[in-house]
């Protein structure tokens, strides 16, 4: 009895015991109970410890992606609570979910502070990251939560991003933010919102309209979409090169590329999810007429397609090979089926795209090399032939010959001839068709002597060939026409820059200006206009003071300013005995004749030998012996 006495006083604290142990076995034990997004949430195991990957700090942690997808579902952190605390700081497991123990979140994480490191994943879609995920910690309007820390201690503003303007090419963009992530924007942009720049919807979308980024719901209206929408002449004219497809095509960046396109358009792996609508709901597939952000094969201008994939900045590679891979039926016979090793970065010519390391180009893309440019017709077939053909039609995988040489074949018409004549003269019409266009070459080139020196290089300098600048405008496909500049790009040696000013070319108006030979002013267009040098003297020379025309050739010297007379140039100079010097030597900055030479004779005021150099006085018609 007494032995009975004294255990019966403690079953009721072991059956307590193991009540609150069978409590804390079912809210923190059942590892397959679903959260939000239909991710394990309740993770502790029988044993104590986690399920498998469930405490991985970094990227692809399932305690993570169940705790936001949680949050974003239910708007609460229940399953993690129950365990964690309130203030998820402990509570009965005794385990902060604010790093203790060391390793826990994004506290370990190298250069995590970075916008390119923490700014990255927060732009995410929820599972991987996404403004939701730092909700969880830093409080639903990130002024501090749990963690104590408010983003704007950092980020300068109450947001969770830099200041505005938040679109930059070079800077921070908003534009390539998952648009799931568009609820925790609505926190602040809206319609109306003092936070939304001016000429975004002032009305908002019709009620329990979910937030998103184009429908009246925050900065973007229905019509809203970074490119025109409705506008023919941005991506429903082909087969002219349209500017939506330059765009996807360029280098990705803020506003470019085929990864900027499926923020909106959609993202995946396989079709349709790629380009298939997205937050836009709007598919490429309708216009280009295949799963593709492209016209249907073949792809390529010299195989006789409207459109071309040889002008697609490499670096889009990665969107490209989401379907185009070793082996996918994507990839046109004789493309490589056996893929480049494990962690080769997406390329074009490496196996890991359609080209492969050995049959891929055996040369640089672009193709601005020495090599390129000496190519004979006794090494072409040998050398290129295999992916090059002379011209079109061909269907080779390279582009043709003439897709660039765009007069003659460049293994018989050599050097500048397979494009432009010497100097540009012909075409159809003769002189008037890019990139061989006449206009005032001829009249220039005749000026060539050893005081001026007349070249190629002379006006176009730095875009001569060899150059990357001249092979970027010869490039004949479509993709590259913003590169192209009919009818020329002009870049002046500063040799031939005015006395005050650097010289300027108008590409519209086919004009130069601030050119020392013309005396700092406007030339004639170069293609229509016209000028007499023996009676347009004005057009060169500007009559001034020094401070008022202060270039090189102004006539202000002696009594050149004592009546109008004395200003019109062929009162006194002979343009006979002018020319042998007038335009001899432009590459100075002085007239070596002199001027004093020409003075005087038939068609002047002064008879032959009416000036006298040495005293500098003249005996005209219109008065007596005067001295200058």
């Amino acid at each position: 009895m007494h032995v009975s006495r004294n255990t019966r006083p403690s079953r009721p604290i072991i059956y307590l015991l193991l009540l609150a142990a069978g409590a804390f076995a079912a809210g923190c034990s059942t590892a397959n109970t679903s959260g939000g997004g239909g991710t394990s949430v309740n993770h502790v195991l029988p044993s104590g410890g986690s399920v498998p990957g469930w405490t991985i700090p970094s990227g692809g942690s399932l305690h993570a992606s169940a705790a936001t997808n949680e949050y974003v579902s239910n708007g609460t952190l229940d399953s993690c609570t129950q365990c964690h605390g309130a203030d998820l700081s402990g509570g009965i497991s005794k385990v902060s979910c604010f790093g203790n123990p060391v390793g826990c979140h994004h506290g370990t994480i190298a250069a995590w502070a970075t916008p390119q490191v923490h700014g990255v994943w927060a732009k995410k879609a929820p599972g991987d990251g996404s403004f939701f995920a730092c909700q969880i910690c830093h409080g639903k309007t990130f002024s501090g939560g749990g963690a104590q820390t408010a983003c704007s201690t950092c980020h300068t503003v109450d947001a969770p991003h830099p200041p505005k303007p938040w679109l930059s090419s070079t800077g921070f963009t908003h534009t390539n933010t998952n648009p799931a992530n568009a609820p925790v924007c609505a926190l602040c942009h809206y319609p109306g919102s003092t936070n939304n720049p001016a000429g975004h919807p002032a009305t908002p979308a019709s009620a329990g309209t979910p937030p998103g980024c184009f429908n009246n719901t925050l900065c973007h209206g229905a019509v809203g979409a970074p490119h025109p929408l409705g506008n023919p002449a941005w991506y429903t004219t082909p087969p002219a090169a349209q500017p939506h497809g330059d765009a996807a095509k360029a280098t990705p960046g803020a506003t470019t590329g085929f990864d900027y396109c499926q923020n909106c358009h959609g993202t995946g792996t396989t079709s349709p999810a790629n380009f298939g609508g997205g937050s836009s709901s709007v598919s490429c597939y309708t216009c280009h007429a295949v799963n593709a952000p492209h016209a249907p094969a073949p792809w390529r201008a010299s195989a006789g397609s409207t459109y071309t994939h040889t002008s697609t900045d490499t670096a889009n590679a990665p969107v490209c090979q989401q379907c185009h891979f070793p082996g996918s039926p994507n990839n046109p016979a004789g493309q490589p089926a056996t893929p480049a090793p494990p962690g080769t970065p997406p390329g074009c010519f490496n196996n890991t795209l359609c080209h492969g390391a050995g049959a891929g180009a055996p040369h640089p893309v672009p193709y601005n090399d020495a090599s390129h440019y000496t190519v004979t017709a006794a090494a072409f077939p040998a050398s290129c032939s295999a992916c090059h053909d002379v011209s079109a039609p061909t269907v080779k995988p390279g582009p043709a010959c003439q897709t660039c040489h765009v007069s003659a074949s460049p293994l018989t018409s050599l050097n500048c001839t397979s494009c432009h004549a010497a100097p540009p003269d012909s075409g159809a019409p003769a002189g008037a068709a890019y990139p061989n266009i006449a206009g005032a070459h001829a009249t220039h080139i005749a000026l060539n002597s050893a005081g001026t020196p007349i070249a190629c290089d002379t006006c176009h300098s730095g875009l001569g060939a060899g150059t990357l600048n001249h092979y970027n405008r010869a490039n004949n496909v479509p993709g590259e026409n913003a590169l192209r500049v009919p009818p020329g790009d002009v870049a002046l040696l500063a040799t031939y820059n005015a006395k005050t000013v650097p010289f300027s070319f108008d590409n519209t108006a086919l004009s130069c200006s601030n050119v020392s030979c013309h005396g700092g002013q406007a030339t004639p267009n170069w293609q229509t206009g016209t000028l007499n040098v023996n009676t347009q003297c004005t057009s060169c020379h500007v009559f001034g003071t020094s401070l008022g025309n202060p270039q090189y050739n102004s006539p202000y010297s002696g009594r050149h300013n004592i009546n109008s007379s004395h200003r019109t140039c062929t009162n006194c100079h002979n343009t006979t005995t002018l020319a042998p010097n007038h335009f001899t030597t432009l590459s100075t900055t002085t007239m070596e004749g002199p001027a004093s030479a020409t003075i005087g004779g038939t068609g002047t005021s002064i008879p032959a030998g009416g000036y006298i150099p040495a005293t500098g006085s003249c005996n005209p018609s219109c008065h007596g012996t005067e001295t200058w």
